[in-house]
């Protein structure tokens, strides 16, 4: 089944991140979302996912929620800020269209990115799922990818 699939009891949402494969091979065509994003956070929480449970979504400010294999059509440079979406980023009504189509019933949502994704998924879903964000209190970028390396090495998922 898919990712609404109730017998799966957790879901993890990865931020995209702004290092994108073009940036080394710039006429690359379009690509896998689970290869288009090369920065090292973006690859520890798709390590982390893949490790921990497999079920994930990336969250793009320009696409939206993607799947592993849904294509991104190239580079790009726009992001989320601490308010949530931008003139430049999806739109609050396609995000919330787009979380509505994949139909995420899971018990356990986990986001792994930093405080200014708590106000927008409360925004796409009006508050009626519950998020777990294991990486918030981190002092930064450097402590949040130390905090995924010491799961990955540990073999502890964060609780």
């Amino acid at each position: 089944m898919g990712i609404s699939d109730e017998s799966r009891c957790i879901m993890i949402i990865i931020p995209s991140g702004k290092p994108k494969i073009w940036d080394k091979q710039s006429d690359l065509g379009a690509v896998k979302a689970s290869e288009a994003y090369t920065g090292n956070f973006h690859r520890l929480c798709k390590a982390y996912a893949e490790t921990f449970d497999g079920d994930y979504l990336i969250l793009s400010p320009k696409y939206g929620f993607l799947k592993p294999d849904s294509l991104v059509l190239g580079t790009y440079d726009v992001r989320f800020t601490a308010r949530g979406v931008t003139p430049e980023t999806i739109g609050l009504e396609a995000l919330t269209q787009q979380w509505q189509a994949l139909g995420i019933q899971q018990a356990s949502i986990t986001m792994l990115g930093g405080q200014k994704f708590k106000p927008l998924l409360e925004q796409i879903t009006n508050g009626k799922q519950v998020f777990s964000f294991p990486l918030h209190g981190s002092k930064g970028i450097g402590d949040m990818q130390k905090r995924l390396r010491t799961a990955l090495d540990t073999g502890e998922p964060f609780n």
